[in-house]
């Protein structure tokens, strides 16, 4: 699966880093596959309920002890806690023929820190994300001291990326030296505040 993604890093009225927004657009196919069998109105558009149903599953299977949001904030290197994602939904672009899921991960505990280090990825390397878009990480109510800096993953070797495409599509988990590699492959965002 891949996924052009955009992060919006949310700061409160005290200036701490409270929420991270995500919106993951998905390509075609796995767009097709997720509405088979999703009837459509009358105007050949899907109902918003059966949308809104649908978001409410992805970020509900989302939350899994192993993937967790394939969201990780840390600040020194400890991770902080997520509270309750709010705002899902999922839009349908029916000219670009692909399905965009949005929600918000708000911080358990809001924080003000010099550095924050916010990783997205999927440590099993079935999804494969993209931040290409020259708006796809934004900080939103930021104090002016505040700057981010997107780092994306180091590139494989081609003998490991050989091993990883010849993985069968129905195994569902990567063989233990790969798996390893693959949880370093984060697109990382580093949040500064002087």
């Amino acid at each position: 699966m891949w996924i052009d993604a955009k992060a919006s890093l949310g700061f409160d009225a005290q200036g701490r880093l409270a929420a991270i927004h995500q919106t993951w657009r998905f390509d075609e196919m796995s767009s097709v596959y997720s509405l088979q069998g999703l009837a459509k109105d009358k105007q050949g558009q899907y109902r918003p309920k059966d949308l809104q149903s649908m978001a409410d599953d992805w970020v509900a299977a989302l939350g899994e002890p192993q993937s967790h949001y394939f969201t990780r904030v840390a600040v020194g290197g400890k991770s902080l806690a997520f509270g309750k994602p709010r705002k899902a939904s999922v839009k349908w672009d029916k000219a670009a023929g692909r399905l965009a899921l949005s929600f918000e991960l708000p911080l358990t505990q809001p924080v003000q820190a010099k550095v924050a280090d916010i990783d997205i990825y999927d440590p099993t390397f079935f999804v494969a994300y993209a931040f290409e878009d020259k708006d796809a990480v934004t900080l939103d109510g930021a104090p002016a001291a505040c700057t981010s800096q997107y780092r994306p993953p180091r590139e494989l070797d081609w003998k490991t990326l050989q091993r990883l495409a010849a993985i069968p599509a129905e195994q569902e988990h990567l063989p233990e030296e790969l798996f390893a590699i693959t949880q370093s492959l984060t697109h990382r965002i580093e949040v500064r505040c002087s």
